[in-house]
């Protein structure tokens, strides 16, 4: 049996779900930069513990670079903050800021 796709259905979805993606995503590096200022972490403190060089976590703070869902791991992780949180409160940043 054979099944009939229409490309441009599948188009429009991956479309707007990676417009979606990109805010969560950049929602999520926001908070996570307050979490980091809150704590008194410097970039250089937070490579340190993370892995990643200062100047990528620079790139990524200003908007410059998209981390990958490992990279923003390695992050909370140094910051010492619940991934699950951030992301809850990023997707409802990203939803409010799409209305």
């Amino acid at each position: 049996m054979k099944y009939v796709v229409n490309p441009f259905f599948a188009y429009s979805l991956s479309v707007s779900s990676g417009i979606k993606q990109r805010a969560i995503c950049v929602q999520t590096i926001r908070l996570l930069r307050e979490e980091r200022e809150r704590r008194g972490l410097s970039k250089y403190a937070l490579s340190a513990q993370c892995g990643i060089t200062q100047q990528t976590i620079g790139y990524m703070e200003r908007g410059l670079r998209h981390p990958s869902f490992e990279t923003i791991l390695r992050i909370a992780d140094g910051i010492g903050v619940n991934l699950e949180d951030i992301l809850k409160q990023a997707r409802s940043a990203a939803n409010a800021k799409r209305k």
